[in-house]
């Protein structure tokens, strides 16, 4: 079964979040509910498609490409576009991207994404971002300083991750072999030698009896690995002959000579 990763547990997104924050702090943000009404008269609702369903306010160049949360630099749109558009650049969205919610894929034909596009360029009027130098002056050291030591931290605490499922890794090991020790041990006790007693020549071991006996929950793939290993054969001075059923279930047997 595929694993579900979140985005906002990676220490990658932590650090994307941390600039995004300063950058949305520092960049101006003098947008008023005048630029937005004005907006969607202009675009008669998305900017990109048109639907009238406009819920968002989306910058066109997007905040972590330090743009401003400006009359120029914002437009209205419906979830769709934005969400599919996100911080690609506009006219590259627009034009080229082949996404499921994309305009190529909805069907809107060149001649209308054109139309779009240039209506979009005259409401932005040439709007060009500041360059991280220019939007924080004297004291662009001291941002870059503080992205390095992001990364610095990002960097130990990445170390401490690896630290943490290593140390999980092994606790797992250490009950598995813990577990198998016991299975082995349980196996011997209760079938090898009592039917070596018996003076029996061979013995099968079904592994859903040593499971069930042992009181285990679904512990099937550690019973099978435990009789079918060599350290359980040296151990009950046994050889395995045969094995049949599942390779971890419990109908798995075991025939071994004794």
């Amino acid at each position: 079964m595929k694993k579900i990763s979140t985005a906002t547990g990676s220490i990658a997104y932590a650090k994307y979040q941390l600039r995004r924050s300063i950058l949305e702090s520092a960049l101006e943000n003098d947008y008023l509910e005048t630029d937005h009404k004005e907006a969607l008269d202009y675009f008669r609702g998305c900017a990109f498609c048109g639907n009238t369903n406009t819920s968002r306010m989306d910058h066109l160049v997007p905040v972590i490409s330090l743009g401003d949360f400006i009359r120029a630099n914002v437009v209205p749109a419906c979830q769709v576009c934005d969400d599919s558009k996100g911080q690609k650049d506009y006219q590259e969205w627009m034009r080229n991207s082949t996404s499921p919610k994309s305009l190529q894929n909805r069907k809107f034909s060149n001649q209308y994404i054109k139309q779009r596009i240039k209506m979009i360029e005259k409401w932005s009027g040439g709007y060009i971002p500041k360059t991280e130098k220019q939007l924080f002056g004297q004291h662009y050291d001291i941002y870059i300083n503080i992205l390095n030591k992001m990364d610095a931290l990002c960097n130990e605490a990445r170390v401490l991750v690896d630290k943490v499922k290593s140390q999980g890794k092994r606790q797992v090991e250490r009950t598995d072999g813990v577990v198998a020790d016991k299975i082995r041990l349980y196996a011997i006790e209760h079938y090898i030698n009592p039917a070596r007693k018996k003076n029996e020549k061979a013995i099968s071991i079904r592994s859903g009896d040593i499971h069930t006996g042992m009181g285990l929950h679904q512990n099937h793939a550690n019973v099978c690995q435990a009789l079918r290993g060599e350290k359980f054969q040296q151990q009950a001075n046994v050889k395995l002959l045969s094995e049949s059923g599942p390779n971890a279930g419990g109908n798995t047997y075991f025939r071994y000579r004794l």
